[in-house]
């Protein structure tokens, strides 16, 4: 009997093949183990006794045994940790089932700063500068902590040109959504905000070709955020063009949620850089009316190198906002006309 190789270049385990081209039992470099079955004792069990007094292992307890968890799996009652990644649908659908939650659907073309403006948030809420409200808990901590790696380890004085990553995700055909619960400082009020993180090439995907499959979710949406980039709005060259696509996002927007209007916040990022202009924000306000959506207008700045502008300048606001944000209440008993031929009951109620 040989024991292991003593070559250290040996990959017999890898490549089950013999660098020097021996058969195993045969290799010089694995040394001779002495002693044979002669010399196993009387009163020492064989193999075949061995076996039977091998202890059977407890399956129950799960453990005990080559190959088994090593530990017993924890109780039910002990908390587990939060998800590593963004939520799906699934786990999306049975947060609002159990309570209420705010859900914002969020469309933009890539670099309008939907990553930034969600990384601004929570760098803000780590910090607890957060006005008007604080952190509660999240679903997704790890996820925010994964796309806010990058806006931690730049230099002051030498900020990257690009703060967050591109966004990727793993199932091209689903929604991945953030989890974050506020606590809102005037009346201690407890809210649930569900944030997709999406990459940009969906919205591009939507205005160009009007796929608009993966939107799905948005039919469920309280409040949708349209990310633009201002800088493109300030920029006579590139203007005409911006606001085609902005306008055109609008009129896919309505034609995807049928007869849904959730409200529609036009979210200008950039404002460190230049300020939106007020001619563009009447424009995309009166092209969101003629759809039927109730449009609102929040500037942000994510990240500033301004030194008059505070850095997340406007995000606060802009969640303050959408969590206020809701269709006014309908009338409580409308006034009609009558006539002849309505029913008797209508005639109960008279005019003053």
């Amino acid at each position: 009997m040989r024991g292991p190789c003593q070559n250290s270049s040996c990959t017999f385990s890898a490549t089950n093949t013999c660098v020097l081209g021996n058969p195993p039992e045969e290799c010089e470099n694995r040394p001779v183990i002495d002693g044979d079955d002669d010399d196993v004792a009387e009163d020492e069990p064989g193999i075949e006794d061995a076996e039977e007094e091998t202890p059977v292992l407890d399956t129950a307890q799960g453990y005990g045994g080559v190959g088994m968890p090593v530990l017993t799996a924890p109780d039910d009652g002990m908390r587990s940790l939060p998800a590593s990644r963004t939520l799906g649908i699934t786990q999306v659908n049975a947060i609002m089932e159990n309570r209420p939650a705010c859900l914002v659907g969020i469309v933009g073309l890539a670099g309008a700063g939907k990553t930034a403006a969600l990384v601004s948030a929570y760098l803000l809420l780590s910090n607890g500068v957060f006005d008007g409200f604080s952190y509660a808990d999240s679903d997704t901590l790890r996820a925010f902590e994964e796309i806010t790696r990058a806006s931690r380890i730049w230099q002051k004085g030498n900020p990257p040109e690009q703060i967050t990553v591109h966004t990727t995700l793993s199932n091209d055909r689903e929604a991945g959504f953030l989890h974050l619960r506020l606590r809102r400082d005037a009346d201690d009020r407890i809210f649930d905000m569900l944030l997709p993180d999406l990459p940009g090439e969906w919205s591009r995907a939507l205005i160009d070709r009007n796929d608009a499959e993966r939107f799905e979710f948005l039919k469920s949406s309280s409040v949708i955020w349209m990310m633009v980039d201002g800088r493109q709005f300030a920029n006579a060259a590139r203007v005409t063009r911006a606001r085609y696509r902005a306008k055109l996002l609008i009129e896919r927007l309505a034609d995807m949620l049928d007869g849904s209007r959730p409200r529609l916040m036009i979210v200008p990022t950039w404002q460190d850089k230049i300020a939106f202009p007020q001619a563009e924000t009447d424009t995309l306000r009166e092209c969101g009316r003629s759809f039927g959506f109730e449009v609102d207008v929040a500037p942000i700045a994510s990240f500033s190198w301004d030194e008059d502008m505070e850095p997340g300048h406007g995000v606060a606001d802009l969640f303050s906002r959408t969590l206020t944000a809701g269709p006014p209440p309908p009338d409580f008993w409308p006034v009609s006309d009558r006539s002849a031929e309505d029913r008797k009951l209508a005639s109960y109620r008279r005019d003053a």
